[in-house]
């Protein structure tokens, strides 16, 4: 019940529990706590349509129930329109007069076209018709590879079943990932003990490690079991070295460690002595920038006759250093004579003072129970060996193959 007081614009409200009158902006009574409630508002005398009167401002309209065949949005607004049409027949004094809506046309049903990868669609009655059923194409595993790809087991990159390599990094997938079966002809599953084998053939036993000049290592090369090759075009890390061959080298991991092959290669296989060495007529090492041969000197043999070859007599040179300078072209060379002859840049028997890799005293070739050895002095940048056949090498082993130092790794 509103209440005028004195003073303009003040009303009370009564509860309707304890009888206080309370402001009407109290929303709970000062007596009893209860909830006050506003009276509803008189209807204005003046709210209908006349011709003279303002239009009405408010105005609550419920539409009828939605067309059948029609959407509920579209039957309301077509409804709405039929009653501001049957309502406002009188036009409002100096207003835009009520137009009709237009009729909206019956609705099409709205159907997919037919998926040409769904195969032949497959029909089931529900209720009274009649709907075409599709099977949905497989989904793609979230956080894996596509059907027919496998990850990379170095960098994680899908690689299609069939490649041998990463296209990313270079990394060898392994034989196993040459088909679309695994081991013993069972198809590999994402859960299946094909891609479980599949798996564990990926997976690296060991890595060559590209060294750089200044010690720091570079870019590496996983090494998996069974054969690896090694070359110019065979992975990202050796294409740049134009003094590789195409098939270099081969690394194979066996029972018994790691051997290495050179196939045959122009350049060949260095690898870093750590102990003494023997030395065969014909073998070729490498100090620094310098490329020398070892060459057997062997007393004169005389003829079928007995005659024997006039020279100079050999003051007791029992071999001979020569310095490669290019294909089939030697450079200088020195005798080697007495029990051990040192190499080095500022002391020794034979110096290369010009070459900043040689160290002091580098290397040391020595004569002792007939047969000739090579050593390290400690050397800052090491003694590396062309190797003459296969040879089975340990983890850490440091080889120079074209113009790339790499350290060898595995487990």
């Amino acid at each position: 019940m509103l209440v005028a007081l004195g003073s303009p614009g003040v009303h009370l409200i009564t509860c309707n529990r304890c009888g206080k009158e309370n402001q009407d902006h109290y929303k709970f009574c000062l007596g009893c706590g209860n909830e006050l409630t506003r009276p509803a508002p008189a209807p204005s005398p003046s709210a209908g349509l006349g011709s003279d009167g303002p239009l009405e401002t408010a105005r609550t309209v419920l539409p009828p129930a939605p067309l059948s065949g029609m959407p509920a949005a579209m039957a309301a607004t077509v409804s709405l329109g039929e009653l501001r049409s049957s309502a406002g027949a009188a036009k409002p004094k100096g207003g835009i007069p009520w137009n009709d809506s237009p009729k909206m046309p019956a609705p099409v049903p709205f159907q997919l076209p037919p998926n040409p990868l769904a195969g032949p669609a497959v029909s089931r009655a529900t209720g009274g018709g009649i709907h075409p059923v599709t099977t949905p194409a497989p989904s793609r595993p979230t956080g894996g590879p596509a059907p027919g790809e496998l990850a990379c087991p170095n960098c994680g990159k899908p690689v299609q079943v069939g490649f041998a390599f990463c296209g990313a990094c270079g990394t060898r997938i392994g034989a196993a990932a040459s088909g679309p079966q695994g081991t013993l002809g069972q198809p590999r599953t994402m859960f299946g003990a094909g891609a479980a084998a599949a798996a564990a053939a990926a997976v690296p036993r060991g890595r060559l490690i590209l060294i750089r000049p200044d010690g720091s290592e570079g870019g590496s090369h996983a090494i998996h079991d069974g054969d690896n090759l090694i070359g110019r075009g065979q992975a990202p890390l050796f294409d740049a070295d134009a003094y590789l061959s195409p098939r270099h080298a081969e690394l194979a991991i066996g029972p018994n460690g790691v051997t290495i092959r050179d196939l045959q290669s122009l350049n060949g296989v260095f690898l870093k002595i750590a102990t003494e060495e023997p030395l065969e007529s014909g073998d070729i090492f490498r100090i620094g920038q310098e490329l020398l041969r070892f060459e057997v000197i062997s007393p004169p043999q005389a003829l079928e006759d007995g005659t024997e070859v006039m020279g100079t007599p050999n003051p007791g040179f029992w071999g001979r250093l020569s310095v490669i300078v290019g294909r089939d072209v030697d450079g200088s060379a020195f005798p080697l004579f007495g029990e051990a002859i040192v190499l080095g840049r500022e002391r020794g028997d034979i110096l290369f003072p010009e070459d900043g890799y040689v160290s002091g005293t580098h290397a040391r070739i020595s004569l002792h129970d007939e047969r000739v050895f090579l050593t390290d002095l400690g050397s800052s940048n090491g003694t590396f060996l062309r190797l003459r056949s296969e040879r089975v090498i340990p983890t850490g082993s440091y080889m120079l193959m074209g113009q790339q130092l790499f350290r060898l790794e595995f487990r």
